[in-house]
């Protein structure tokens, strides 16, 4: 398992951060408000780290534990990539807005974010897909033998924008993050994955 540390070169915003004004408006942010709530907090803009592993489907120990890291914490996210060419080594900080907004990285992708409180309550973990296939894959995922869980909630399932999820909070970490390597993998046929990759944006410092 290979493992970087970098800081990223600006400061990077949370997905849902861009919603509440902390940035720019990017193309289809409208996407994001109504999948995402948009019901976080606001806070000062914040300088985060990556932590960029390289690992394989058999050992997920260190990812979980990552996982844990930002639900104690209650912020960040990460983007876990399949490595489909050796050498594809693209930056994926926009990887959630380009899912929501309506864009095309032109790999299958996923991420996942910790759930948090804020004055309404609970706002559960979320789970984003996006893909190439160019429709909607809730049925495709069934016909794979990888269907949704029937406790998660499908906010969006959308052929450009992608699939979101809402997952229990109490779904535990290593089943939620099988699940996400096995659908973005049967959603990613024929293209052959090499291996995988998670941008883990670390909570925010100042």
């Amino acid at each position: 398992m290979a493992f970087d540390r970098c800081r990223a070169p600006k400061p990077i915003t949370s997905p849902w951060e861009l919603c509440q004004g902390r940035e720019p408006p990017a193309p289809g942010c409208a996407a994001l408000w109504s999948a995402a709530n948009c019901d976080t907090p606001r806070v000062a803009r914040e300088l985060r780290q990556i932590e960029r592993v390289k690992f394989s489907i058999d050992e997920l120990t260190q990812i979980v534990a990552c996982m844990a890291r930002l639900t104690g914490a209650e912020d960040g996210w990460i983007n876990l990539i399949p490595r489909i060419i050796e050498e594809d080594e693209r930056p994926t900080s926009l990887g959630f807005f380009t899912l929501l907004g309506g864009g095309a990285i032109g790999v299958t992708m996923c991420t996942w974010i910790p759930g948090s409180h804020n004055r309404r309550g609970l706002v559960k973990p979320s789970l984003g897909i996006t893909h190439v296939t160019g429709h909607r894959v809730f049925a495709e995922l069934h016909s794979l033998a990888v269907p949704i869980p029937d406790t998660w909630l499908v906010e969006q399932d959308h052929p450009r924008r992608g699939l979101v999820l809402r997952v229990p909070s109490n779904e535990p970490h290593e089943q939620v993050l099988v699940w996400a390597l096995r659908a973005v993998g049967a959603l990613s046929t024929p293209r052959p994955i090499k291996g995988w990759r998670a941008d883990i944006y670390l909570p925010a410092t100042s």
